[in-house]
């Protein structure tokens, strides 16, 4: 305990704000910052409800690690190299997105082996959930070993746009993209599937309808669900219904509008970095 003196005393007096819920707290530029699992769900637009496996790390002894050779490699043991195309594929996805993780693909934990299993047997899973215990638990490692790595980037870069936050920023104009040195996340394309062997690199078609790196700043209209014309009809369909469960409001498809992002930005290379020591500030989350 950093006062002993403290030591015994309830949170009301020792001045402590009441305990309602586990939250990630911070701030930016002086405004607070708070992410629960509550407000990952109201993001993503994912109820908090399904499978949940907590506290796996890599536990060798653990009935987990059977269940999940069967299912990937209908074994009791396999190597990364013989699972099919699209496991790998959405191991990837995974990694990326979901439970993000530094280094390759090919040596993934037990957390997202089992993880990947609940996928592979279409089974719902909790992944607003998973997402906030990934979270926390990668804010701890960062701080631990001082890792300048921040997850989650798109996630928590929607939290800030509803939050209203990332436009209080802009307003002051204090910094500007170049200064920040914004950057977007890599693109799963043809060119993905190369790198990982899946496809023959000479079978590559660039197309010009591939996506492109560009910055996410949405032009829609506050609250209006993130899709727009270039994305299929069904998802744009289930944007439509989920907006109208959610708020009441229909919108009609016409109204969708035609472009949903704005400029380019240049893409993150993939290098090693020097590891640097946090700062005192970047400590305090």
């Amino acid at each position: 305990m950093i006062d002993p003196t403290l030591e015994g005393k309830s949170r009301e007096e020792m001045d402590v704000e009441p305990f309602v819920d586990t939250e990630i707290r911070s701030s930016i530029m002086g405004i607070p910052v708070f992410i629960s699992q509550d407000v990952i769900v109201y993001v993503i637009r994912r109820a908090s409800k399904g499978s949940f496996k907590d506290g796996l790390d890599n536990n060798k002894k653990s009935l987990w690690n059977e269940v999940v050779h069967q299912t990937m490699f209908n074994s009791k043991k396999g190597a990364y190299s013989s699972l099919p195309m699209e496991e790998k594929m959405l191991l990837m996805i995974q990694n990326e997105n979901l439970l993000p993780k530094g280094g390759g693909s090919d040596q993934p934990s037990l957390e997202h082996r089992v993880f990947l299993h609940f996928f592979i047997n279409k089974e719902i899973e909790n992944v607003p959930k998973y997402i906030f215990k990934h979270m926390i638990k990668t804010l701890r490692e960062s701080q631990l070993n001082n890792r300048v790595w921040v997850p989650y980037g798109r996630l928590i870069l929607e939290i800030l746009h509803q939050g209203g936050i990332l436009k209080a920023l802009d307003e002051t104009k204090v910094f500007t993209d170049q200064q920040l040195g914004t950057v977007t996340r890599k693109i799963i394309n043809g060119r993905t599937l190369g790198n990982m062997t899946l496809i023959k690199k000479e079978d590559i078609k660039k197309l010009d309808t591939d996506m492109k790196e560009s910055r996410a700043m949405s032009n829609l209209m506050e609250g209006f669900p993130p899709t727009c014309k270039q994305d299929p009809l069904d998802v744009q369909l289930y944007y439509i219904h989920d907006h109208l469960q959610s708020t009441g409001e229909n919108i009609q498809l016409e109204d969708i509008p035609d472009q949903m992002y704005g400029g380019a930005l240049p893409v993150a290379k993939s290098r090693k970095t020097k590891r640097k020591a946090l700062t005192k500030d970047e400590n305090c989350l």
